[in-house]
């Protein structure tokens, strides 16, 4: 299945809460046999606050093959972030390992360590905005790997973070940028997912940004 989740919604259970999730609404529709119990068809995640469209497994024949796909980078995903500032470049690419925080463990960070893993991340600047709150540009982001928080660790490493993330974002900013914007979460969207099906057809799919994202972009073009 490919599916579009909402923000505010866990993809999911985790030890430390017990609320409803996303993999909980879809398990009516999966063939549960031979599939995680707790993370039944899950080949790729999105955080919470993050919104967009995702692959799910309905049994184990399409799990073990879109697991084969991600991990030989055969999946083309891309998403569209609002960051802080305006970029040096227009076009580039972020080679950096990720792995988790040692300062906190919630996070990750970007890392020469050994443990690290290889995380790699294209971008290309679509729109750049002044607005009162400052500078911030609109990015379609495709990321090759899919290492946890990756797009939102990325861009905190090269000083541009995502608007709005809590975690990695600029605070200060984030505060102003609600006050102009209204915006309350994270400017990152899955929009568009590529790849080739078991009959070899390749499928694109694509969704537009959900209201409260779009409702920032109208009023970033009205500036």
């Amino acid at each position: 299945m490919v599916v579009e989740k909402p923000s505010g919604i866990s993809m999911h259970p985790s030890d430390t809460s017990n609320e409803i999730t996303f993999i909980d609404e879809l398990k009516p529709k999966l063939e549960l046999k031979d599939l995680d119990p707790v993370r039944p068809g899950i080949v790729h995640r999105l955080d919470k606050d993050t919104s967009g469209i995702l692959i799910i497994a309905k049994n184990k024949i399409s799990y073990d093959y879109f697991v084969k796909l991600f991990k030989s980078r055969k999946i083309e995903k891309h998403y569209y972030a609002l960051v802080r500032g305006i970029m040096k470049h227009k076009k580039a690419v972020i080679d950096s390992p990720i792995t988790r925080d040692l300062k906190n463990r919630t996070k990750m960070s970007v890392s020469a360590s050994i443990g690290a893993k290889n995380a790699v991340t294209v971008y290309n600047v679509v729109h750049e905005y002044n607005t009162v709150s400052g500078n911030v540009s609109l990015l379609d982001v495709d990321i090759k790997t899919g290492r946890t928080h990756q797009i939102r660790v990325h861009m905190k490493a090269i000083d541009h973070p995502v608007v709005m993330d809590e975690a990695y974002g600029d605070s200060k900013f984030n505060d102003a940028f609600t006050e102009e914007f209204g915006l309350k979460r994270q400017f990152l969207h899955a929009y568009m997912l590529k790849f080739k099906d078991p009959d070899g057809n390749t499928k694109i799919f694509k969704t537009d940004l959900p209201e409260d994202l779009n409702n920032v972009v109208v009023k970033l073009k009205a500036l």
